[in-house]
């Protein structure tokens, strides 16, 4: 049997759980973990987990211990703490950090030039939803094999154009909870709207899933009949701007994504709609 790989997370948060979960499904080890001790918490919960997973005295012990080093520290601190670190030349970093390119990270974790990134989604865990990695780089693919469906690019403006869609998870929760509050207001209980939202968008996901390949305005046509209710409900919303609104979010995300951020949008303020084409 091959020795494992040595797998290190600077930043233990959401998605590193779900990664690691991911690769350890069914009593799968694809590797071994060591991670850093500041989400102490969410750290030790996963050394307790698995066998095979470490919590590190430092973020240097992380770097010391590991062949692959996964980055998965929040934007606005990335910098600080990479630059105090100190990598090997003969090692693999695999960034997790949204607004961070190629370029960006090779100065802070030089001499490393095996520098991957990597878009994860928290499903990982139940190995469902999208998984992308730029540059194709066949050690790290198996890493996520199987994880999600798992696309591969080319080009990192690829991936920072995919990296920004992701960014639509919590309106996608927020889309529901709308529709689930309009149910209260017509006297349902929760314990009737919860199941009958996710059940009905589950289904819808699948069918997306299922036809991907036809394109989704056909499935626009199959599922709104003439002078029905679905057709209404689009029309309502495209004429009060909905549809573009989604299109000059993603555009906002994505600016943030390439770093052409606004100061507050790097500092995490929530003031942004001002920035919409009304």
């Amino acid at each position: 049997m091959s020795k494992l790989p040595r797998l290190g997370f600077i930043g233990v948060g959401t998605i590193t759980e779900a990664l690691i979960t991911g690769m350890c499904v069914g009593g799968e080890q694809r590797a071994t973990f060591l991670l850093s001790p500041r989400n102490a918490d969410t750290a030790k919960r996963i050394a307790e987990r698995y066998t095979f997973a470490k919590v590190a005295r430092d973020n240097q012990a992380v770097i010391d211990g590991s062949d692959i080093v996964f980055l998965a520290v929040r934007p606005q601190v990335a910098a600080d703490v990479l630059s105090t670190l100190t990598f090997r030349p003969d090692q693999r970093v695999v960034s997790l950090i949204a607004t961070f390119d190629v370029a960006r990270l090779r100065t802070l974790v030089a001499p490393v030039t095996a520098i991957a990134r990597v878009t994860p989604m928290p499903a990982v865990a139940r190995r469902l939803g999208p998984l992308t990695l730029y540059p194709p780089t066949p050690e790290i693919a198996r890493l996520l094999e199987g994880l999600g469906q798992l696309v591969q690019l080319e080009k990192e403006s690829d991936l920072d154009a995919l990296w920004a869609v992701t960014g639509l998870m919590g309106s996608y929760f927020g889309f529901l909870a709308e529709i689930g509050a309009w149910l209260s207001r017509q006297n349902l209980e929760d314990d009737q709207i919860r199941p009958y939202l996710a059940a009905m968008f589950e289904a819808l996901g699948v069918t997306a899933a299922e036809r991907a390949t036809e394109g989704f305005d056909r499935l626009i046509v199959e599922h709104s009949t003439p002078g029905g209710l679905n057709e209404q409900a689009l029309r309502e919303l495209q004429a009060a701007g909905w549809t573009g609104l989604i299109s000059q979010a993603l555009d906002l995300i994505h600016a943030r994504v390439l770093g052409r951020a606004t100061l507050a949008d790097r500092l995490g303020q929530q003031d942004s709609q001002v920035s919409f084409k009304r």
